[in-house]
C-alpha cells in the first residue's frame, strides 16, 4: 500500500493537471483511488474532467475546499492531488445528486457501486472489511438527509462513513463535488472501499462541556435555525449562559458552541451567526425539545496526541490518511499560532497526508462542525 500525494498553484486547469500527473511517481493505471481538493478559483468540472482523463481507469473523486492540507501544511488556493494503491482493495465511487431535494433517487447506483465492491446491504458483518468516503456539497443543507438515505440502504448502523462538507471561500456561496468526471452543486461523491488491510476511521473533538444546558423550545431543523432556548430569544439565552451582553456574545462562537445529545454521545453542532431578531442560525440540524450542552474549547495540541496514539494502536503502519477538518479549525489554530505544530504531530505519525478545510464533517449516521475526521489505512 502506497500514498503519493501532490500539489499545484498554477490557476491554469491544464497547466495544474499536467504539473500534478507529472509529480506522481507511477502509471496512472496502477492506482486503485485519487482524490483531489481545490480552491474555489479553478473551473471545478474542467478540472475534474481533465483529472479524469489522466486516470481513465481509477475511481476519482473530488471537492472544492475552503483550503488544503498537506505535510507541508495548511495552505489555500491551490489543487491537492493524492492517490491510493492497494492491491488488496476494491473500490467503486458514485455521484448522488439532487441530494437536498431527491437522495433517494439515487438509490439503485449506491447499491450498484456497493455490490461492485461485494458489500452487501443489510449484511450485518460488511462493517468489518469495507467503509465509505464522502465529499458532500455545502449550502443546500443536505447532508443529513444524504446520509439517512444511505444507512436506509446499507442497512448496518457499525458500517463507517467518513466524509467532509465541501467549502468555499469568498462571498459567492457555491460548491462542487465531482466523481469520475461528473460534478454536481446539490449532492455528494461517495467512494466504497473493501479491503483485508487495518483501516481505522475516527473524528476528534477539541471542546469540553461545562455543566450548562439549554432547552429548545422554537427551531426548524431544516433552516438550521433556532428561535427560543431556555424560554428566551436563543441568542440572549447564550449570552446570558456565558455571562456576557449579546453584543460580546457574537465573537465567541467558535469556542463556545453546542453539543448534541445524541446516542449517548454529545456532538458538535456550530453556530453559524444571528439574525436581527435574536435567532441561531446553524451549521447542524437542532430539533425542538431536544438539550444542548454549551462547549468550550479544550488544548487543541493535547487533543492531537490523543487521536495519533488511538490511531497508532489501531493502523501501527499507516500508509494512507485523509483528513477532513472544519475551516472554523483552521483559523483558530492559525490565530493561536499552533497550525504548524499540529502539522508536525501528523507528521510524526503518517509518512504522508492530504486533506482540506471543510464545512462540516460526517462520522457514519452523524454530521457534525468544529471536528476532525480521519480515514487512516495501513498494513
Amino acid at each position: 500500500m502506497e500514498q503519493e500525494v501532490v500539489q499545484s498553484r498554477k490557476s491554469n486547469v491544464q497547466e495544474a493537471v499536467s504539473e500534478l500527473c507529472g509529480k506522481l511517481k507511477n502509471s496512472p493505471d496502477s492506482y486503485k483511488a485519487v482524490f483531489f481538493m481545490a480552491a474555489i478559483s479553478y473551473d471545478f468540472a474542467e478540472l475534474s474532467r481533465e483529472i479524469k482523463n489522466r486516470f481513465p481507469n481509477t475511481e476519482v473523486i473530488g471537492t472544492i475546499t475552503a483550503g488544503e492540507i498537506t505535510p507541508q501544511g495548511f495552505t489555500s488556493d491551490t489543487v491537492v492531488l493524492t492517490t491510493l494503491s492497494c492491491s488488496d482493495a476494491r473500490v467503486k465511487g458514485v455521484l448522488v445528486r439532487n441530494g437536498s431535494k431527491y437522495p433517494v433517487g439515487s438509490k439503485r447506483d449506491i447499491e450498484a457501486a456497493l455490490a461492485s465492491c461485494g458489500i452487501r446491504c443489510g449484511d450485518p458483518n460488511s462493517h468489518k472489511d469495507a467503509f465509505a468516503i464522502t465529499f458532500i456539497n455545502g449550502v443546500f443543507n443536505a447532508e443529513e438527509s444524504i446520509l439517512s438515505n444511505f444507512y436506509s440502504i446499507i442497512r448496518n448502523d457499525d458500517f463507517k462513513l467518513a466524509g467532509g462538507t465541501a467549502g468555499f471561500t469568498g462571498d459567492t456561496p457555491k460548491t462542487f463535488v465531482s466523481c469520475n468526471g461528473e460534478t454536481t452543486q446539490d449532492g455528494a461523491a461517495m467512494l466504497f472501499v473493501r479491503t483485508s488491510a487495518k483501516f481505522d476511521i475516527r473524528q476528534e473533538d477539541i471542546f469540553n462541556p461545562t455543566g450548562k444546558t439549554f432547552l429548545v423550545g422554537e427551531a426548524d431543523p431544516v433552516k438550521r435555525t433556532i428561535y427560543r432556548l431556555d424560554g428566551m430569544s436563543a441568542k440572549a439565552a447564550y449570552a446570558r449562559k456565558l455571562g456576557v451582553t449579546e453584543s460580546q456574545a457574537e465573537g465567541m462562537t467558535f469556542e463556545n458552541p453546542f453539543g448534541r445529545y445524541l446516542n449517548g454521545h454529545i456532538h458538535i453542532g456550530a453556530l453559524a451567526g444571528f439574525t436581527s431578531e435574536g435567532a441561531i442560525t446553524t451549521f447542524a440540524r437542532i430539533v425542538p425539545n431536544s438539550t444542548l450542552e454549551l462547549m468550550h474549547i479544550g488544548d487543541p495540541l493535547q487533543k492531537a496526541d490523543e487521536t495519533i496514539e488511538k490511531i497508532r494502536n489501531a493502523v501501527p503502519h499507516p500508509k494512507f490518511a485523509l483528513l477532513m477538518t472544519c475551516i472554523t479549525r483552521t483559523l483558530a489554530f492559525e490565530r493561536m499560532a499552533i497550525s504548524s505544530q499540529i502539522i508536525n504531530k501528523y507528521n510524526s505519525l503518517f509518512p504522508s497526508f492530504a486533506g482540506f478545510s471543510a464545512y462540516g464533517e460526517q462520522l457514519c449516521r452523524m454530521h457534525c462542525n468544529q471536528t476532525l475526521v480521519t480515514v487512516v489505512m495501513g498494513d
